[in-house]
């Protein structure tokens, strides 16, 4: 059974930390990938099929999921290939119901009642095509967009199912979809800065 829900607002909250100071976070998002080695296996080898700057978003995607159970609190056991296999064909099967993606997906993938920790895949479909992209990030199609989150989704079931939250642990036990608005993407003009002197 799943655990109680990490919050939407918590999450949102975390994701937008660690996109603004990723260095501050990256020691720890090594370590996660390192202690999940199945798991960043299993996303390893499955990002082979993709263009290689998405197959890295794919990657730094996965430690931005496991971050978040980190940072929640608890313990987290190393995942058993039976448990990536187990999700991954969950996953498999949910994917022939809700493909195509059109503008009745997340609404599809929404009514999806055993999926773990649906605020983090709702944060997920966000940032893949939702969020305006900065310039220093990977824009990809619709297309590669799908696979990440159909790996990612993969990635929460597996973590889910090995994490033990602390004994303080007070998650939501229900879901009803948070509406958090994307953030535009700081615009990059010539113009100077107000503190430095214009050329006359």
């Amino acid at each position: 059974m799943p655990n109680a829900y990490l919050p939407r607002e918590l999450v949102h909250l975390w994701s937008e930390a660690i996109g603004e100071d990723p260095e501050q976070h990256s020691t720890s998002l090594t370590r996660l990938l390192r202690d999940q080695r199945r798991l960043t296996r299993f996303i390893g080898e499955n990002q082979e099929s993709m263009a290689p700057a998405t197959g890295g978003v794919c990657m730094y995607l996965f430690g931005v999921v496991a971050r978040f159970f980190d940072l929640a609190g608890g313990r987290m056991r190393s995942a058993t290939w039976a448990q990536v296999r187990q999700s991954q064909a969950k996953v498999q099967a949910a994917a022939m119901e809700l493909l195509p993606y059109d503008e009745g997906f997340a609404s599809r993938l929404r009514q999806v009642e055993w999926r773990a920790q649906p605020h983090i895949l709702d944060e997920t479909l966000m940032a893949l095509f939702e969020k305006e992209k900065r310039d220093d990030e990977v824009d990809v199609s619709d297309e590669e967009a799908l696979k990440l989150f159909f790996l990612i989704w993969v990635a929460v079931e597996v973590l889910d199912g090995n994490w033990r939250p602390p004994k303080s642990w007070q998650g939501l036990t229900e879901y009803s979809y948070v509406h958090i608005e994307p953030e535009v993407a700081d615009e990059v003009t010539d113009e100077p800065d107000e503190d430095e002197p214009g050329e006359e």
